[in-house]
């Protein structure tokens, strides 16, 4: 069952669980996992280098524009990735092992294509709930900047309006593709931010995050980081996903296109980290432990013809194409960071992945 009907070539590089090695031969090959890497805690050269990275997938010139014509840069090419797949892949327990995906074919490419040695590091945002504004990774010249400087004030509420990025190492790019769901039009315009400090202190605060984590099971764990959405009424619905993009606002508050701004990268890290935690905690049962219907949830139905049943761990993520998925990546190939060459269950796939986090 595929996500979407797009075939990209390759390019972007059961409802219960089943645990490795019970009765079925598992022979990992990760020995030397990539170490992720909490953004304040890189090394002066460390960070250069990721952000360094991140601008030269900027400079380089497409790969999936014969798919995508409004795509100009690598860079660009996740951007219309993840605007084409949206409707498929939020508000669904796809949410966190496709978006596991996608940030492992983002940091293929920043260590394929751009001479990149690290991993990608992640923005722990409960070191900052106190203040947005004043956290190192937005501030300084190897940061990612601060709010938006400009004459436009977006209308209160949720909004994907914004002010242009004036600072930071990435203040002076430009973007080519317009907000908004597929397909992309072209367009020239600044990254765009626009703090909300106080979304980010009702749901970047340590207290919501430890609820998050006493999850019981991956059917509530997963709408806990994710989020809904309630149109009505959006703040008490929107978890630590939503609210954390709404907090950043600009053009992290439109869904489609929000990995416009490079800042989409470690916060997505972050929540990825937080899930291998809740897994970690009970690695017999939660290693690969899935469900949840595949159709999304809530009123806010951006794929009314999803197909029926729930998510497996034989799902394909399309289009995601990790390394060493010998076609479109399964659900089960992403369950453990480091499991590569690992089955999660008698017949399924080996896994692909060889990271891990550093606390």
């Amino acid at each position: 069952m595929k996500v979407s009907t797009s075939l990209l070539g390759g390019v972007l590089a059961s409802t219960a669980f089943a645990a490795p090695g019970h009765g079925f031969p598992s022979v990992p090959t990760c020995t030397s996992p990539v170490i992720r890497k909490e953004f304040r805690n890189l090394s002066t050269t460390e960070k250069a280098s990721f952000l360094g990275a991140v601008k030269c997938l900027m400079a380089l010139p497409p790969k999936l524009n014969a798919t995508y014509p409004a795509s100009t840069s690598r860079y660009e090419d996740f951007l219309v990735v993840h605007q084409e797949n949206t409707p498929r892949v939020h508000w669904a327990p796809m949410f966190l092992p496709w978006h596991r995906g996608f940030l492992q074919d983002f940091e293929d490419a920043l260590r394929d294509e751009c001479s990149y040695t690290g991993g990608l590091p992640y923005w722990n945002t409960a070191l900052d709930f106190a203040d947005i504004s004043a956290s190192p990774l937005l501030n300084g010249n190897l940061s990612f900047g601060g709010d938006g400087v400009g004459d436009f004030v977006p209308p209160e509420g949720p909004s994907s309006g914004g002010n242009c990025l004036a600072n930071g190492f990435f203040h002076d790019t430009r973007i080519h593709i317009a907000q908004g769901p597929a397909p992309a039009v072209s367009d020239d315009r600044c990254i765009l931010r626009y703090f909300k400090p106080f979304i980010s202190a009702f749901w970047f605060a340590p207290d919501k995050v430890a609820t998050i984590m006493a999850s019981p099971n991956y059917t509530t764990f997963e709408p806990a980081v994710e989020g809904d959405m309630n149109p009505l009424n959006p703040f008490p619905t929107m978890g630590l996903h939503t609210g954390g993009h709404a907090a950043i606002g600009g053009d992290m508050s439109d869904m489609f296109t929000s990995n416009a701004d490079p800042i989409f990268y470690p916060f997505h890290a972050n929540l990825d980290r937080l899930w291998a935690k809740w897994q970690a905690v009970d690695p017999t049962n939660r290693q690969y432990q899935v469900g949840g219907a595949i159709a999304p949830r809530g009123v806010l139905n951006m794929w009314p013809t999803a197909p029926a049943g729930d998510m497996t761990l034989d799902y394909v993520l399309e289009p995601l194409k990790v390394k060493a998925s010998s076609s479109f990546t399964t659900v089960g190939q992403m369950m453990n960071t480091k499991g590569k060459g690992v089955r999660p269950a008698p017949g399924k796939p080996r896994g692909v992945l060889c990271y891990e986090y550093q606390e």
